[in-house]
């Protein structure tokens, strides 16, 4: 019943909250990009991560269906839709 609980829940969170497509560094911008599966493109201050600023940012990979971005080497993770609504509230403020 947990299992199939855990699903549902998933599949409504798919439904509605923003997931990476794909995620790079730009190194000479200290910006990480993402193209959410919206086809919307979104350029993040590596500050507004909330990870140590030594952190190997060209690393990045996408994992959990688009949910996580997950920073190997430092073995970090970040989620996307908290830092998507992150980075809008900032742009709204």
């Amino acid at each position: 019943m947990a299992i199939a609980n855990a699903r549902e829940q998933g599949e409504r969170s798919a439904a509605v909250e923003p997931r990476a497509t794909s995620a790079k560094f730009d190194a000479q911008r200290r910006r990480l990009v993402l193209i959410l599966d919206s086809g919307a493109e979104l350029s993040v201050a590596v500050e507004a991560l909330g990870l140590p600023l030594n952190t190997d940012f060209g690393s990045v990979r996408v994992e959990g269906g688009g949910f996580d971005l997950y920073f190997p080497l430092a073995d970090e993770g970040v989620f996307v839709p908290d830092l998507v609504r992150t980075a809008l509230g900032r742009l709204a403020a």
